[in-house]
């Protein structure tokens, strides 16, 4: 095997940038200059994980083509993510009391959600979560929820639980936290609409373009049903009675209508798959809705169909 040149390195990591969807305001030559540039001119990157099951971590390192940390550690440096990080124990308490007094900027990224009901249900270093966040979201030039969990609920917080699970916007808005807040649902959370979101707050200093619910319009500004592999079906009133059978899934409870994502253009694992080109019904796992109490449906279970008008606005 020939051994990789710098160039060679550089051009990877572009190409990496180019799928997230960033070529259109970060060129080879931005590139180049922040690779050149001292990390004392790169903002820090602090992840927390609250209620969660490090699946949107997981994707996120799952990024395809190159590491994700060759592509963010261009334009920035990671103070602290709890799976990959070598700082442990002490360590990680001493430097994550001390960036609030730092006067460095940094982005807070948390994944999961913050057991307001009960606190110790999710505790870092004897302090919870909850007293984590709160004091790093206050002194962050922006915080990022990362995933359905920390965005919308989730399973942290679906019916029957009692950890009063809640989202970081709603977290910060209780505390008086008026620091912006980026939402990126989804279970688990898309590697590239991280990476594309954090690309624009750094090389541009501001979020990308964001909706009603503070999610990037780039990857949210449409349903699932709008892109549909079944779309056509559905005009034709032509319906699956079970998996696996042609036609829309609509009446085995497909929640494409009310979800929006760009699952259909940016499928999981290098594009090689989604709910639908499986073959099953969308979950709506970057949808408030998610998870339902009942998930899954039989053909003209009524349930399937109840209040899909009324939740077309909460979209």
């Amino acid at each position: 095997m020939n051994p990789i040149n710098r160039r060679h390195f550089l051009c990877k990591v572009y190409q990496a940038i180019v799928a997230c969807g960033a070529g259109h305001f970060l060129s080879f030559s931005d590139l180049i200059q922040a690779a050149e540039s001292p990390d004392t001119e790169k903002p820090y990157l602090i992840w927390l994980h609250g209620s969660s099951c490090s699946g949107c971590s997981t994707s996120f390192l799952d990024l395809d083509g190159i590491p994700v940390t060759d592509v963010l550690t261009k334009f920035s440096r990671l103070v602290f993510h709890p799976d990959i990080s070598l700082a442990t124990g002490n360590d990680v308490t001493k430097i994550l009391d001390h960036m609030p007094q730092a006067h460095t900027p940094y982005i807070l990224i948390l994944e999961g959600g913050i057991p307001v009901a009960m606190p110790h249900a999710c505790m870092m270093g004897g302090k919870p979560i909850a007293e984590w966040v709160s004091s790093l979201a206050s002194k962050a030039k922006f915080c990022i929820g990362a995933g359905t969990c920390a965005t919308l609920g989730g399973i942290p917080a679906m019916h029957g639980t009692e950890t009063g699970s809640t989202t970081l916007q709603a977290f910060l808005k209780q505390r008086q936290i008026n620091t912006p807040v980026i939402n990126l649902p989804a279970c688990p959370m898309r590697p590239e609409h991280l990476v594309y979101t954090l690309l624009h707050l750094i090389h541009q200093g501001s979020p990308p373009e964001l909706d009603q619910k503070n999610r990037p319009k780039k990857f949210f500004k449409r349903t699932i049903h709008e892109r549909c592999i079944y779309y056509a079906d559905y005009q034709e009133d032509r319906f699956a009675s079970k998996i696996g059978e042609e036609g829309c899934m609509l009446k085995l409870g497909c929640q494409g209508p009310v979800t929006r994502n760009d699952c259909l253009i940016r499928g999981h694992n290098g594009n090689t798959n989604t709910c639908l080109r499986a073959g099953h019904p969308c979950v709506g796992c970057a949808s408030p809705h998610f998870p339902r109490r009942i998930m899954l449906h039989s053909y003209g279970d009524e349930r399937a169909m109840t209040n899909k008008k009324d939740q077309w606005s909460d979209v």
